[in-house]
């Protein structure tokens, strides 16, 4: 049975890419854009190791969506932590493909950080574990 480990092992990027909470939501979009990605971890600060303790949440495209449906002026005056998702879900590298599909779609989530211990090892979206 295929587990979140397997997923990590096949992505083609190994960075978990991050920014902190008090960047621009420009800069954040920026960021996320260039890597073509869908999420960025949020940190307090710039930390060298990314802990249970040092993120304090994730910020999503569907987060920039909604803080641009405040108006255009959101996504430059804007923080991050204005509009990131403080309620971390989150799995092991040992948890099963199904039980990470079943932690998604009770959450709604489309992104799924994984904590081996206290440290971020990588993050898996809904399309690693519904292409298995």
């Amino acid at each position: 049975m295929k587990k979140v480990k397997d997923h990590l092992n096949e992505q083609r990027y190994w960075d978990i890419f991050t920014i902190t909470e008090t960047a621009s939501l420009f800069d954040a979009a920026k960021l996320m854009h260039k890597n073509k990605i869908g999420a960025l971890m949020i940190s307090k600060g710039d930390v060298a190791k990314l802990s249970k303790s040092s993120i304090v949440g994730i910020l999503t495209e569907r987060d920039i969506v909604y803080a641009l449906s405040a108006g255009p002026e959101a996504i430059g005056e804007k923080k991050v932590s204005d509009f990131m998702t403080k309620k971390l879900i989150f799995t092991c590298p040992d948890t099963s493909n199904d039980d990470a599909k079943k932690l998604m779609l009770e959450n709604q989530i489309r992104h799924l950080p994984v904590f081996s211990d206290e440290h971020l090892v990588g993050i898996i979206s809904m399309r690693d574990v519904f292409n298995s």
